[in-house]
């Protein structure tokens, strides 16, 4: 439980944040009003406390390498090997963690004897990790599909 508020509290301020910073995206509200009501429902229900740590680990457990991709756009790191291999690795865990266990969790959650304002937010954040997904197979085929400069060879 106390994970959970922990969590609940960094989703408020992160959705504030995003707000006050003028990063408003529709994909991101839902995510974040999703997550809020989800987790302040498991919260005030006392239910679904194991499903949903194990949510937050298959939710975050990509967003080093998220963030890592941006501090290498900050530091105008692009169109490298190195980039390309945290955008690669970013994809692969975001795949496997939400596409391969976040459904599993989702029909865990669905099929069990929860409220349904629970079984709704599991169901949202799912969508919303396969809207993700899908964008993330965009990027990725938008990286790998762009033409490599030649290395160069000493003495050119």
């Amino acid at each position: 439980m106390k994970a959970l508020a922990v969590t609940l509290s960094y989703m408020v301020y992160d959705a504030a944040c995003c707000y006050l910073n003028d990063d408003v995206r529709l994909d991101n509200t839902v995510h974040h009003l999703v997550s809020i009501v989800g987790i302040a429902a498991g919260l005030a229900y006392r239910r679904c406390g194991t499903e949903m740590v194990a949510s937050l680990l298959v939710t975050e457990i990509s967003s080093p390498l998220l963030h890592l991709r941006e501090i290498l756009k900050e530091f105008g790191i692009k169109d490298t090997d190195l980039n390309l291999l945290v955008d690669i690795l970013f994809a692969v865990i975001f795949s496997v963690a939400r596409m391969g266990f976040g459904p599993y969790l989702t029909y865990v959650t669905v099929t069990s004897d929860n409220p349904i304002l629970i079984k709704a937010m599991a169901t949202g954040l799912q969508l919303v990790s396969a809207y993700w997904f899908l964008r993330i197979l965009r990027m990725v085929k938008h990286k790998l599909g762009k033409k490599r400069p030649a290395p160069k060879v000493a003495g050119d």
